[in-house]
């Protein structure tokens, strides 16, 4: 199978499971507006699905010459996928966890639970499912690093299309399909402007409806 065929039957899962969303109004962690979500979490609910993503992730990673010894995914999004991942490669699999700040804000990854022991002098590939910003899947490798892992490159199902090899600083970066989802800063929103209404039930649409009642600082 082509890297091509591989990016149609990614689409295909995506659609059939209703986890590419279109059409729509939602907000963004950044506090952007855009019309398009992926409900990466609806994929976990049908474990078939997950499992063939992962074959076809596998596949691509092979196709591309990389050999991990491990895949490590971030928690909590990107143990799933990185499990399925690890499946298809015949390696091992850990997973690094979110460590927060003094005001409950994402500070860090860290490697716990022993796992320190069979990363370290390992040839790692970190795997997460949706790539965004690269946010995590950058913390997560820096946690890898930190315990002596050698990270040969980052993985994932889908490109939201925000970041490149160069953003995310590894030489290599894989993913079975992109997804191009436009965005606007909230007061250029056209969708605000149109009068549609905000998704509440994904993104983060029902904390910026909060933040604008009356006398609610945003």
């Amino acid at each position: 199978m082509s890297s091509q065929d591989r990016q149609q039957a990614t689409r295909r899962i995506l659609e059939s499971s209703g986890t590419l969303i279109e059409a729509d109004h939602f907000v963004y962690a950044s506090g952007d507006h855009g019309y398009g979500w992926i409900a990466k979490d609806l994929i976990n609910c049908q474990p078939d699905l997950a499992y063939q993503l992962g074959q076809l992730l596998g596949a691509e990673i092979q196709d591309r010459g990389l050999n991990p010894d491990l895949v490590c995914g971030p928690a909590i999004g990107g143990v799933i996928c990185a499990q399925y991942t690890a499946l298809a490669l015949g390696c091992g699999c850990v997973f690094a966890e979110r460590q927060l700040d003094a005001e409950g804000k994402t500070a860090s990854f860290e490697i716990k639970r022993g796992y320190d022991e069979f990363i370290r002098n390992q040839f790692v590939l970190i795997v997460d499912d949706v790539v965004n910003t690269g946010f995590s899947v950058r913390l997560t490798y820096e946690a890898v690093v930190r315990v002596g892992g050698r990270p040969i490159g980052i993985a994932t199902y889908v490109n939201r299309g925000n970041v490149g090899v160069e953003d995310l600083g590894v030489e290599r970066f894989i993913f079975l399909d992109e997804v191009i989802l436009p965005d606007w800063p909230a007061d250029e929103c056209p969708l605000c402007k149109a009068g549609i209404p905000v998704n509440v039930r994904y993104a983060h649409g029902a904390e910026f409806l909060d933040s604008q009642k009356p006398g609610v600082v945003p």
